[in-house]
């Protein structure tokens, strides 16, 4: 649940398009600090590309995104125009936010230890000692404190993601974002994964999750957001949601989940 009443994201009538296409259309979207909401919809809807919006990956193409107290890739002025961000003050804001991808993207010549350091250490410039000492704490967060001396090629795939996460949680962002994080895994691999999502989710972490994981939405989240057509259709607690879906394209893709086991 909540854990206060402070917004920490809005999404302000974002639109985004690619050429001829039209990823999102006018969405908007509050997040309160200490909530889990997790989009779901069918693929291109625009969930992905809402959640890189969010960390500035995808530049919207119209609206704006507000994060704990500032704008993303930009400012305005008291006489209300935009000046957009530098390469370094754009970066300084993404630290707020981590980001777990797909793809686990760890560094193949580090350890599990070493991937986690690294970012606080290199990009934050807080001591190396310090930095292994908190990854160390991070890795036994995810369950991973007995393989803290193994590379990326010696880890499972749900180990590696597991090392993504603390990775991501090495930088204390105020906001985490996870893109479908367990597609490329297998059932039991998924569950290691969504196990420590659960848990950083009850310890009051501020989530955003795209997922196919219905189970982990109904589990986990405090919201559930329906995108179709790059819009948000329907949204709600997820046992509102679940057994009582108002709109059309809600009630389909349940029905398709339920049919296919998805």
């Amino acid at each position: 649940m909540p854990t206060t009443n402070h917004i920490i994201l809005k999404v302000q009538n974002v639109s985004k398009d690619f050429g001829s296409t039209l990823a999102l259309n006018n969405v908007s979207l509050d997040v309160h600090a200490g909530e889990v909401v997790v989009l779901i919809g069918p693929s291109g809807s625009g969930k992905s590309t809402l959640l890189r919006s969010i960390n500035y990956l995808e530049v919207p193409t119209e609206g704006r995104i507000w994060l704990d107290g500032e704008y993303m890739g930009g400012r305005l002025t008291d006489s209300g125009q935009w000046l957009e961000d530098s390469p370094k003050e754009l970066a300084r804001k993404r630290q707020k936010v981590g980001m777990v991808f797909q793809l686990f993207n760890l560094f193949a010549h580090l350890n599990a230890i070493d991937n986690v350091a690294v970012g606080p250490h290199k990009v934050l410039g807080r001591p190396k000692a310090e930095c292994r000492a908190l990854a160390e704490q991070l890795l036994h967060k995810v369950h991973l404190a007995d393989h803290s001396q193994k590379y990326p090629s010696q880890l499972s795939g749900g180990q590696q993601q597991r090392v993504a996460i603390a990775r991501a949680l090495a930088m204390n962002p105020k906001l985490m974002l996870f893109d479908e994080p367990t597609s490329a895994l297998d059932p039991q691999l998924t569950w290691e994964v969504l196990e420590v999502m659960q848990e950083l989710a009850e310890e009051g972490m501020t989530m955003v999750v795209v997922t196919h994981e219905l189970a982990f939405a109904q589990r986990a989240a405090d919201r559930v957001v329906y995108l179709e057509a790059a819009q948000i259709v329907e949204q709600g607690p997820p046992q509102t949601l679940f057994e009582n879906p108002q709109h059309e394209g809600t009630r389909k893709f349940f029905s398709y989940y339920t049919t296919w086991g998805g």
